[in-house]
């Protein structure tokens, strides 16, 4: 026999679930609101109080994790199409910066104020961009955000194309996101029986606490951070929770390099 109820669909014993919140909590037969007594509606075809309850919170935390993930699938895309956005921004700013250069080597005119306007306002709209790139990434990364930073963070995530790659990721393989190219050149050097140098980091070589370094302990803070941002991304990912002093722990091994 089947069974539409606020939840789902009961079938023969099995249950077709809620496709989301909003059709959850409302009724599936005619979509008014939820009845009064809705323990009373839920034990007309399980019978039983226990497990009437036991289906209610397994489907309630199945819809609500799929929820979760919809709006973090969304979230990802976006930060993701801004971050190309951040990237295009800063090839433009960068190409009318030199043109704006060649221009007045040879003549200062109204064309080049117009230049300087134009550059001023690209300026401010990749200042906006990076605001809300940090903005999205503070809310759906905050372990990441912190050990990272927003804009380093984003852009990894970019590379791999979501939360959920990034977060499956080995350290090893952060490590050197953004630098696949020369690995790939290098590996092909030394199967030719060549010498060369393996790249020690990638994207994250942009956190000052690496590229501050002198390049002798660059490799050691980059192995370092990238086990960190394994770990916040994970946490980020499965829990979504700030982990308290991931961050200071990656500040103070940084400290520890510096001194040393």
């Amino acid at each position: 026999m089947k069974y539409n109820l606020w939840f789902g669909i009961v079938e023969d014993g099995s249950v077709k679930k809620a496709k989301n919140l909003k059709e959850m909590f409302r009724t599936a037969e005619n979509q008014s609101p939820l009845p009064f007594n809705i323990l009373e509606f839920g034990l007309k075809v399980f019978r039983d109080e226990k497990e009437y309850y036991r289906i209610l919170r397994k489907i309630a935390i199945e819809v609500a994790e799929e929820e979760v993930n919809r709006e973090l699938r969304r979230e990802d895309r976006y930060v993701i199409t801004l971050v190309k956005a951040l990237e295009s921004l800063n090839e433009t700013i960068n190409v009318l910066n030199e043109k704006l250069e060649d221009i007045r080597e040879v003549k200062e005119s109204e064309i080049t104020e117009m230049f300087q306007r134009d550059i001023s306002k690209l300026r401010e709209l990749r200042r906006a961009v990076e605001k809300e790139i940090e903005s999205v990434m503070e809310k759906i990364a905050p372990n990441l955000s912190e050990v990272a930073r927003p804009i380093i963070a984003a852009k990894l995530l970019e590379k791999v194309g979501s939360l959920e790659k990034l977060a499956r990721l080995p350290a090893s393989k952060i490590q050197i996101l953004g630098a696949e190219k020369s690995l790939y050149k290098a590996l092909a050097r030394i199967k030719r029986g060549r010498r060369a140098k393996i790249p020690k980091h990638g994207i994250i070589f942009q956190h000052p606490f690496i590229r501050t370094l002198p390049k002798s302990k660059r490799g050691k803070m980059a192995r370092f951070l990238a086990a960190k941002i394994a770990i916040a991304a994970k946490i980020d990912y499965f829990r979504g929770e700030l982990e308290e002093g991931l961050a200071e722990v990656v500040k103070n091994r940084y400290e520890e390099l510096r001194r040393k």
